[in-house]
């Protein structure tokens, strides 16, 4: 009973209560008829007693499982960890083919260019993220400022992203995310730069080894490209 009331377990407490109960049923005669216990009326009391918690017990269930913390539901908190990004990216081109699949061919979202891209990855990051700013303005680099795409401020992480198209090859997507790299190691709320590419035309040649030029790690900035499908 000690345990169950420590633990505030309120089905052994009821239980507990119950058996003291039955307990009482049984020898409350043989207590009241023996000439050598004393105090008779206490355990009259008692049977009243315990007789009368159950009740209230009973009655007001949810009230008490409430009091007790037992109807609160836990908190589950899911943050952004590479694991789960690295998984959103991966199935970002799975995403939009199963937007475009709609009953009776209904209006749907599709994913044209980078504005569309930005904005179905800005929805997918509100699973995990409280605080996205869009648009950020990093510090001036070479004379010019840039916009990133996403600032996720309390994970510290920037998320460019690009859609290949005609006329970007490797080369000039390449250069366009060496400069970006530069700018946002000068960055005082990034830790992490995520380049994402969406190129479901397979228009990079050779993306693994895109990706393994790009992607690298020093003291100041951990950059991560993905180019994807």
């Amino acid at each position: 009973m000690d345990k169950a009331l420590s633990k505030n377990n309120y089905d052994i407490i009821l239980f507990s209560c119950k058996e003291i109960e039955k307990w009482y049923q049984k020898n409350i005669d043989e207590i009241l008829t023996n000439e050598y216990v004393f105090n008779k009326d206490v355990h009259e009391e008692n049977t009243q007693l315990i007789t009368d918690i159950i009740n209230e017990l009973e009655s007001n269930e949810k009230e008490y499982k409430k009091e007790l913390g037992l109807l609160t539901k836990p908190t589950v908190t899911t943050t952004l960890n590479d694991t789960l990004l690295s998984n959103l990216l991966n199935r970002f081109h799975q995403i939009v083919i199963q937007l475009r699949d709609r009953y009776d061919n209904r209006e749907t979202i599709d994913v044209d260019d980078e504005y569309d891209v930005r904005e179905l990855l800005h929805a997918l990051l509100k699973i995990y993220c409280d605080d996205i700013r869009q648009e950020e303005w990093t510090p001036s680099y070479a004379g010019t400022a840039s916009r990133q795409d996403f600032l996720l401020k309390n994970e510290k992480i920037v998320i460019e992203t690009k859609k290949a198209r005609k006329g970007l090859n490797n080369k000039e997507l390449a250069n366009e995310l060496i400069i970006d790299i530069a700018r946002y190691t000068t960055h005082p709320d990034c830790q992490k730069m995520i380049c994402f590419v969406y190129d479901p035309e397979n228009r990079i040649k050779n993306p693994r080894g895109f990706e393994n030029d790009l992607s690298k790690t020093t003291d100041e900035l951990t950059v991560i490209v993905y180019i994807r499908p």
